[in-house]
């Protein structure tokens, strides 16, 4: 688990300085799609979170039951999608979906990412 804690630290924290940017900018805006940016980021941070962690429990050697959180990834994205439905007029949609799909991005890039 010492692993897992190194690397989503490091991806928490370039969420977090990401989700800071995204606030200053929409205190100074108020766009609607600076807004959805920020709960789709939101979302996706959540989503790394439960990949990574599904993915550490799947590298332990006494473990059987291999899962990389895919029904909590999807509760995660409706979740953030019923937000964008009942908030219509002051979220935009492309924005959420766009911030959702940076923890896809990091998903698929990871390898390349952490090479050793």
């Amino acid at each position: 688990m010492e692993r897992f804690n190194i690397i989503f630290n490091r991806y928490i924290q370039y969420y977090l300085y990401g989700i800071v940017v995204l606030l200053i900018v929409f205190i100074f805006t108020y766009s609607p799609f600076i807004l959805g940016l920020i709960i789709g980021t939101i979302g996706s941070l959540f989503n790394t979170f439960t990949f990574e962690y599904y993915l550490a429990k799947a590298k332990e050697k006494d473990n059987i039951h291999i899962s990389t959180g895919n029904v909590w990834r999807y509760l995660i994205v409706v979740l953030a999608c019923c937000i964008w439905y009942f908030y219509k007029d002051e979220i935009n949609i492309i924005g959420v979906v766009i911030g959702l799909m940076i923890s896809y991005v990091l998903i698929v890039f990871k390898p390349f990412l952490h090479k050793k």
